[in-house]
């Protein structure tokens, strides 16, 4: 037993000890009844008595042998998407209970669309608050609706019951740790929702193209086409033919997409992180992941920051009979931070889908490391003839990321950025011209797309109309 639990069983026998002067007057009541043979102090002695031991009764044992259950309908879902809670509690036993109030707290918050709420207490936007009454051996169940509009992991718990006497004079409580968690996946928009143009250097678009082209595969020549690359042109077979040719690649499911995420952004407004533009760069990596899988490519990924974690094992289903540990159960939903630098091996199939949308969602984007260091410590993701594309926020991007960019580029990756932000901050830096940059906007563009998740009730596919050519 710790100090707190020591503290909370002193306090509560002490409330039992104030109690017994009610127990004294029904005796004393009782003595003078006999005496005078009179039946008012006998009534009044055993009104006294009843007053006595209705509410110790109820203090001893109205909050044991009970069976209290949550659960999700949905342990994941994407961004906008409703998930339900059910709660459930069961009586195990003959004292009827006539108010249980149970108080659940969501961490981090999530927007409840059915809340109950008691009348004299305001309850925080991540409590909400269940009454019940419960018969002998009775199990009544409540179900409330939920929106995902933040992304993360979010846990439900602890339990805090409350229970008083039918007189409601003496009230307990009780921290359970029954927990539940439900992962909210990042935005996945279609590219060009996201500010993702379309590239073509001339007439319009012709046949399909992929997403990300690799040049490094060299499979042979054929006769160019209209809105080929000046890239692609192979300069010596143009001269031995007389006709210009452009290079094909040849087709291999051993193609390589590297998301590089960046989760630093800063705000001199707000003078600390900027939360909409690192949601903005985790939404932009989630949907590229999600393109790319669907083009047939092994997708990984590195980030310079941390992973939350559950710190406990989380139960749904807890029995108020079961002696725990005060200090526990408060921390119950408290979660882990993983050290800053988080990678997903590459991966081609639906759990590769599920396992990078799930680190996503997890990610803690204010705790992280320099870029650098990421790319340093990564060095086994950045196989030849692997594509590299860079998720950044225009300001943080760095002299020192760019050579290590350059650095890859000589050892045969492509490599492309996709720079957030606004435009007036975007900066000449030396190097820079060597890479194929994106700007698909800064906040304006960010609440443009997540209004139109609100407005449209739930979330956007992650497939867009344009093929961006980014060779």
């Amino acid at each position: 037993m710790n100090i707190q639990d020591a503290y909370e069983a002193n306090f509560y026998r002490e409330i039992l000890k104030q109690r017994r002067s009610w127990y004294l007057v029904a005796c004393i009541l009782f003595v003078v009844s006999g005496l005078s043979r009179q039946p008012l102090p006998l009534q009044a002695g055993v009104f006294t008595l009843v007053i006595a031991i209705v509410p110790d009764l109820y203090f001893r044992y109205a909050l044991r042998h009970l069976l209290v259950r949550q659960r999700v309908d949905r342990k994941k879902l994407f961004l906008g998407e409703q998930v339900t809670l059910t709660m459930s509690i069961e009586n195990r036993k003959w004292l009827p209970l006539p108010w249980v109030q149970m108080d659940n707290t969501i961490s981090p918050p999530l927007v409840i669309l059915k809340k109950v709420e008691t009348r004299l207490q305001a309850v925080p936007r991540e409590t909400f608050t269940s009454s019940w009454l419960l018969w002998s051996y009775q199990r009544v169940t409540q179900r409330f609706t939920m929106s995902a509009y933040v992304r993360g992991c979010h846990i439900f718990g602890p339990l805090k019951l409350r229970c008083s006497d039918p007189l409601g004079w003496l009230e307990r409580e009780l921290l359970l740790p029954a927990s539940e968690e439900v992962v909210v996946y990042p935005l996945i928009a279609p590219l060009e929702s996201l500010g993702l143009p379309s590239k073509f250097l001339m007439g319009d678009y012709i046949g399909p193209r992929q997403l990300l082209e690799d040049p490094l595969w060299f499979a042979g020549i054929r006769a160019y086409q209209p809105g080929d690359d000046l890239r692609r042109i192979d300069w010596k077979a143009t001269a031995r033919t007389g006709e210009l040719c452009s290079r094909i690649y040849e087709s291999t499911t051993r193609r390589q997409l590297l998301l590089l995420l960046d989760t630093r952004a800063y705000s001199p407004q707000l003078q600390g992180p900027d939360s909409a533009l690192q949601e903005f760069c985790i939404s932009m990596a989630a949907s590229l992941a999600m393109w790319g899988l669907e083009e047939g490519y092994k997708v990984g990924l590195l980030a310079n920051c941390a992973l939350a974690t559950p710190s406990h094992a989380l139960s749904s289903v807890v029995n108020t009979d079961q002696e725990g540990d005060a200090e526990t159960t408060d921390m119950s939903n408290a979660v882990d931070y993983s050290v800053p630098g988080v990678s997903v091996p590459f991966g081609l199939n639906y759990e590769q889908a599920e396992d990078l949308l799930t680190m996503l969602a997890c990610l803690t984007p204010d705790q992280h490391m320099p870029m650098e260091y990421v790319l340093e410590n990564g060095y086994e993701m950045f196989a030849r003839g692997t594509t590299i594309l860079l998720i950044s926020a225009t300001q943080t991007l760095s002299e020192d990321t760019l050579e290590l960019l350059q650095e890859q580029q000589r050892h045969e990756c492509a490599v492309h950025l996709v720079l957030v932000g606004e435009p007036e901050e975007r900066r000449e830096l030396p190097g820079i011209e060597d890479f194929s940059c994106y700007y698909p906007g800064g906040k304006e563009k960010w609440h443009e797309v997540t209004h139109a998740i609100n407005d449209a009730q739930g979330t956007l596919v992650g497939r867009s109309a344009v093929h961006l050519q980014l060779d």
